[in-house]
């Protein structure tokens, strides 16, 4: 081994003994480094200075790692407020700062507007795989053979019970939405928060409802033609 790549490989070494573990950031600051050294080495510079200066202007490991954690919150971060603004959440909302003034709130009315035009696909597309899709897809599932899983029959369970109890359901929550918008203090504050976390889960389950069922149609005309052989 050359004195180059003992040097680099000590180097490497000091990287993982100050913290510089995950494989992807090490590898690519070795690329890096290298890339350096062959700069100054065209420059005319001898191997072992360009080594030291390119390890010099890369920097010590707690320097190193000290940046890769502030780039892993910034991402986090930015993460965290696409996840919240999908589902409608405004940032301010989240930082549970009881002390924020009432002028920064959303009115109830657009919370309640926008949380129905939200929730609305949801709910159509529940409705409309109840009472069409789920009952035939279920039929055309017992004459091809093709069992749900104990999950899925979960899920379906789960759906008939509220589709058998939707009008006292509703009545439920409509009582709870006017409780806490007359007694509770906190309510205001994170009534969009909790409505925005709501529709955006009903639209997912909605997908995934959707994706299920196209599944099964398939397994079940695949098991079907089967037979039919």
């Amino acid at each position: 081994m050359s004195n180059l790549e003992s040097s680099i490989a000590r180097w490497r070494q000091q990287m993982l003994a100050g913290g510089i573990k995950t494989p992807v950031p090490l590898e690519e600051l070795e690329i890096h480094l290298r890339e350096e050294i062959a700069e100054r080495i065209r420059g005319g510079w001898s191997e072992p200075a360009a080594f030291a200066e390119s390890v010099r202007e890369i920097g010590p490991a707690a320097a190193l790692k000290s940046e890769f954690a502030k780039v892993g919150e910034k991402l986090a971060g930015r993460l965290s407020h696409l996840v919240n603004a999908l589902a409608g959440i405004p940032n301010y909302q989240l930082a549970g700062n009881m002390n924020i003034a009432n002028h920064h709130l959303e009115p109830r009315w657009a919370t309640y507007v926008k949380s129905a035009v939200w929730i609305f696909p949801a709910l159509f597309i529940w409705t409309a795989s109840c009472v069409l899709v789920l009952p035939k897809l279920k039929e055309i599932c017992v004459a091809s053979g093709t069992a749900f899983p104990k999950p899925v029959l979960l899920a379906l369970a789960v759906s008939e019970a509220v589709k058998n109890n939707f009008i006292l359901g509703t009545l439920v929550v409509l009582a709870a939405l006017i409780l806490l918008e007359w007694r509770s203090r906190w309510w205001p504050r994170y009534r969009r928060m909790i409505f925005g976390t709501v529709a955006f889960s009903l639209n997912l389950a909605g997908l995934i409802l959707v994706s299920t069922m196209m599944l099964f149609a398939v397994i079940a005309a695949a098991n079907a033609l089967q037979h039919a052989k």
